[in-house]
């Protein structure tokens, strides 16, 4: 019996290296060791809810181990500025405890087969998502406009005609005469330049900087 739960919590460990690698290999902050170490308590802990199952329930174990979890998940998300960092490293947290508890349930089958799906997507899907972001960036323009909201409402309207996302926007009153709008915009980069040229060119802007 010790041997087959040993081997669990090896194949545990493996699982969880092998996702690890991939977040050592880009620097995140959750990587190799902190993978394996996460997969291998995971498992021993559903080996143990098992053992003791005659007198504790495991399912209570088991949602123990998900609470846990979700904690370390929760120190790896950081917000800058309007970005999110860190949701992928949480959630390979989350995935890489599932496999050490399919591994300790001695579900081999199933969970291998999760970790080779998984691994496809982490090392590959990347390069989709860097190809997809080229095609969407976010550019801030700062605009000084006549103080009139009639001004602003025919620049709004430029961004719409040039098919420009309007992420966010804040208004600072500079003189009775001027406004300074700070527009963060969302779209192409050949987008952004034509709504560039636009912009130096319209009587409505009196001047703007990206």
């Amino acid at each position: 019996m010790f041997e087959d739960y040993f081997i669990r919590i090896l194949l545990a460990a493996l699982v969880g290296g092998i996702i690890g690698i991939e977040r050592e290999y880009h620097d995140k902050t959750a990587g190799f060791r902190t993978m394996i170490l996460i997969a291998t308590g995971s498992s021993l802990f559903t080996i143990m809810s098992l053992v003791i199952g005659t007198s504790i329930d495991p399912a209570r174990v088991a949602a123990a181990v998900v609470s846990g979890v979700g904690f370390l998940g929760a120190g790896a998300v950081v917000k800058e500025g309007l970005n999110i960092r860190g949701l992928t490293t949480a959630a390979s947290i989350w995935l890489v405890a599932s496999l050490g508890m399919g591994m300790g349930a001695g579900q081999f089958a199933l969970t291998g087969a999760v970790t080779s799906f998984i691994s496809v997507i982490m090392w590959f899907l990347p390069f989709f998502e860097r190809r997809i972001d080229k095609m969407h960036e976010f550019l801030e323009f700062t605009i000084v406009i006549k103080n009139t909201d009639k001004q602003e409402d025919k620049l709004m309207e430029v961004f719409a005609e040039e098919g420009i996302k309007t992420v966010s926007l804040h208004r600072t009153k500079i003189s009775n005469s001027e406004r300074e709008l700070r527009i963060m915009a969302k779209n192409r980069p050949d987008k952004h330049d034509a709504l560039g040229k636009r912009l130096a060119s319209s009587k409505l802007v009196l001047r703007f900087r990206t």
